[in-house]
């Protein structure tokens, strides 16, 4: 919060406030020891936290303490009190050159004798090493003795002047991330290049252009036009009233190619001080004489130079096609890592979801051209955020409600219940809101206003449609595509519905989500993924209709591997801004065993994205489900645990997952994809023979167990459990559990074990087998995926991320529980099917670990379009 007047930092003493910005607030003190005038810097609260702003702050105290000039403002103290950050520097008297330029242009006299003294001052810190690389009218104070450089908290500590790295050290902000303020950038650093002094130069030009004209050198109406106008125009000439050599000296500063630019800041001011000194020597005038024999030649010179103009007219190239700029996006936190993310419809704006490991995800935007990223929310999030039309509002999900808030600040309102995770949303022109929520949802609309949601899409059975996702509204406001995800391969795509109907249409068959991004009056694109490469295909928006043929725009685009929804993390706006993330689809992990203190034992294999363990009878070996990125499905592979060795036991370029061992070990069953849908088959686990299909229909089915006396499987199918017997006519049994969990045989086949949430909240249950009425709660207050030890006389399961074990009795008097016990914590981790497993005397634990992994960030493409074949 704000230092009121009189608080003391040491032995500094507040007197009143001088300003604030992101990164500091400024006050003006009295230094008691030494009784003068100095300004205090304070690290606001908000920002202390943050380690790298406090990184910043500390770069900016040891880059000013080295300069030493009388052009740069002093350091004279740092200090900390209180958990207070600060730095004390040399007041200044005045006000800055952006509050001057404010009234108007400088005269050309004064304005290059501030240029001389900024460059200066430029020099000396390109001397000592350091590129400023935020240098613009706001951090130039004029004073009674001229002008004063001031922070210099984007500072970049160089070897040399011209330094041989990245614009953005990795470990701070991310490489390539947008550093600075955008109308002073330099091309490269809009291009997330190399900045270095040459940057500050570019600068330089940039705000000397400004003094004398009283406008910016470049401008635009949107960040991406801003973008455009730094990468590929040129500011009109100076005024006529400036010299010649000054309006050279700046075309040369503003020179896109590095190269091209004054090479250091030394000899952009000797030139500035040759153009002072020229300006104020008068040039003698030819006698009139002189002027009369010379002017036949003058008028030949003059036609010459006028043909030469309009050859160079003629032939001239036409301008420069418009380019596309890409720059990153980093998390605005260290350690946070991006969740879902949307572009606003006037492609000013990023809204997105970040999480720090182990904690909700939270709603934060940005701006485009600005460099930081706010938060709009602390509520954790549970599903995709969504614009309005007029970027104004930002429509989310939390655990059970949709709600809106402005961009620019305010509460947040309630719209409607929309309970369920991985929700997402469309805001129509006319004030619809369409969404679905969570998974195997049908659509909804409501008001934006707020009130009851209605029903628009049911799920069709006939089509086995399981849910309808990712909707997006088309330019009328009334129609609409979305995402149906169907048990049937041939009807799952992308979808065309309209308000005021129930019928749809297929308008093109896909396993993920797309986005349409209008060009012109009803003319587009629509994007969509092919494997993990964003592909764009022309698209009529207002005929609904593909067009043309499809073309690459990204490759290596993220998505979320989520059985009814399987979004991809890419966004768009109507006017060119494109985002999109990229890195791997899966959570890497490593398999760890932990005893029953969570202590790390060993590890088994090497990481990779697995899914589903399943322990051998013997315990001398695992089958897993991993992750083939080159296909983007899994395979199944047996880990030997006495030898330590892999190999891969399915080689069916299908899914494959849920392993589950016969009783005696000679045998896997597991379901595969092969033939459209989950279907059931077994293999020898010695690899001799053929694959058996024990199960297929068009459904999807997960095996979880296989009974002691091998004569059943349990399966997951429609959120139930089922029995299949392997004997006699294979006719399923059921549906037997109301779970649909991997349920789990006790190790005498008299019981089951489940979780269900049949309660309103997830809980382990046992039941007898086969079923006969009686059932026990097991867990208290949250519970899934239960393991029995293999004596039948302990359960474990998992409540959130913590290991429980419960002690079970089983005997004529029917089954006991004892109160369970916590062990140990396991950290979370998003894979499917079974993720621990349990060694038969219960003192062991297998478990698939999440490694960290450097977050990726968001890509943002300006004039995307540009770049398609």
């Amino acid at each position: 919060m704000p230092l009121s007047p009189q608080t003391r930092l040491g032995p500094y003493e507040i007197l009143s406030p001088l300003g604030a910005g992101g990164m500091g607030e400024v006050y003006k003190a009295k230094d008691t020891r030494l009784d003068r005038t100095v300004a205090i810097k304070v690290l606001p609260d908000h920002v202390a936290a943050n380690p790298e702003a406090r990184q910043r702050f500390e770069r900016e105290a040891r880059a000013v303490s080295s300069l030493n000039h009388p052009n740069i403002c002093v350091l004279h103290d740092i200090g900390q009190q209180d958990g207070i950050d600060f730095l004390v520097m040399e007041y200044l008297e005045g006000e800055t050159l952006a509050a001057c330029l404010a009234k108007g242009p400088l005269p050309v006299a004064p304005a290059l004798g501030y240029a001389i003294q900024i460059a200066d001052a430029l020099a000396q810190a390109h001397r000592r090493g350091f590129c400023h690389r935020d240098l613009k009218p706001g951090n130039i104070m004029l004073t009674r003795s001229g002008a004063k450089l001031l922070d210099f908290g984007l500072a970049k500590r160089a070897p040399t002047a011209v330094a041989n790295e990245a614009t953005v050290s990795a470990d701070l902000t991310g490489k390539g991330a947008l550093i600075g303020t955008l109308p002073y950038m330099a091309p490269e650093q809009v291009e997330g290049r190399e900045a270095d002094a040459r940057t500050d130069l570019f600068a330089f030009g940039s705000v000397l252009y400004e003094m004398v004209t009283g406008h910016k050198a470049f401008s635009g109406h949107t960040a991406a036009n801003l973008m455009a106008a730094i990468l590929e125009r040129d500011p009109p000439p100076l005024p006529g009233g400036c010299p010649p050599a000054l309006d050279r000296l700046v075309r040369r500063c503003l020179a896109k190619d590095p190269e091209q630019r004054w090479q250091n800041a030394q000899d952009l001011k000797v030139e500035l001080q040759w153009i002072v000194e020229g300006a104020s020597t008068q040039t003698a005038q030819p006698p009139p004489w002189r002027l009369r024999r010379l002017a036949p030649w003058l008028a030949a010179g003059l036609f010459a130079t006028l043909a030469a103009i309009l050859a160079v007219l003629y032939f001239r190239p036409g301008p420069p096609p418009e380019r596309t700029v890409r720059f990153l996006v980093p998390p605005p936190e260290t350690g946070q890592s991006f969740g879902f993310h949307s572009v606003s419809p006037d492609g000013q704006w990023l809204a997105f979801i970040a999480a720090a490991p182990d904690k909700g995800g939270q709603l934060w935007v940005r701006r485009l051209d600005a460099t930081t990223a706010q938060p709009l929310t602390a509520a954790p999030m549970a599903g995709t955020p969504f614009w309005s039309p007029d970027s104004r509002s930002i429509a989310f999900f939390t655990g059970d409600k949709l709600m809106k808030i402005d961009v620019r600040g305010g509460p947040p309102q309630a719209i409607c219940d929309a309970p369920g995770p991985y929700a997402q949303g469309a805001w129509s022109s006319s004030g619809v809101i369409l969404f679905h929520s969570g998974l195997r949802s049908p659509l909804y609309e409501v008001a934006a206003t707020g009130g009851e949601a209605k029903l628009v899409l049911p799920l069709d059975p006939s089509r086995q449609e399981t849910s309808h996702t990712s909707p997006q509204f088309l330019p009328d406001g009334r129609h609409f595509l979305y995402f149906m995800q169907s048990g049937r391969t041939e009807n799952r795509g992308i979808y065309l519905g309209s308000l005021d109907s129930k019928n749809s249409k297929l308008l093109l068959n896909t396993d993920r989500n797309a986005v349409y991004s209008e060009s012109s009056a009803g003319l587009g694109h629509l994007l969509f993924l092919k494997g993990t490469i964003l592909m764009a295909q022309p698209f009529d928006g207002r005929r609904f209709r593909l067009m043309g043929e499809a073309s690459p725009v990204a490759e290596g685009i993220a998505a979320i591997r989520l059985a009814d929804i399987a979004p991809a993390a890419f966004s768009a706006s109507g006017n060119g801004v494109l985002a999109y993330r990229q890195g791997s689809q899966g959570v890497v992990g490593e398999l760890v065993w932990f005893d029953r203190q969570g202590r790390r034992v060993s590890t088994v294999g090497e990481p990779a994205e697995y899914n589903t363990l399943a322990l051998s009878p013997d315990e001398t070996r695992l089958a897993v489900a991993r992750m083939n990125p080159q296909t983007d499905t899994n395979d199944l592979w047996l880990f030997d645990l006495q030898r330590g060795s892999s190999s891969r036991f399915t080689f069916d370029p299908a899914d494959e997952i849920n392993p589950v061992w016969s009783p005696d070990g000679s045998r896997i069953a597991f379901c595969s994809t092969r033939k459209g849908f989950y279907d059931i088959y077994q293999k020898p686990v010695s690899g001799a023979g053929e694959d058996q299909a024990l199960l297929e229909s068009a459904e999807k089915k997960f095996p979880s167990a296989w009974s002691p006396d091998g004569r059943f499987i349990l399966y997951a199918l429609a959120g139930v459990t089922w029995a299949l017997p392997l004997e006699g006519d294979h006719k399923p049994l059921g549906p037997l559990l109301p779970g649909g969990s991997p349920a789990e045989f006790s190790p005498d086949g008299r019981w089951v074990a489940y979780h269900s949430g049949e309660s309103g909240r997830v809980e382990v249950y046992v039941q007898s087998y086969p079923p006969s009425g009686g059932k026990w709660q097991v867990s208290k207050a949250e519970g899934s995926d239960p393991q029995w030890r293999r004596d039948g006389k302990e359960l474990f399961y998992l409540a959130g991320n913590k290991v429980m074990a419960v002690e079970v009795q089983t005997d004529s008097q029917g089954f006991r529980t004892g109160t369970p016990q916590p062990l140990f914590d396991v950290p979370p981790m998003a894979s499917g099917g079974k993720r621990y497993q349990v060694a038969a005397n219960g003192q062991r634990f297998l478990v698939n670990v999440p490694l960290e992994t450097p977050p990726s960030p968001i890509t943002v493409v300006t004039n995307w379009t540009a770049g398609l074949k």
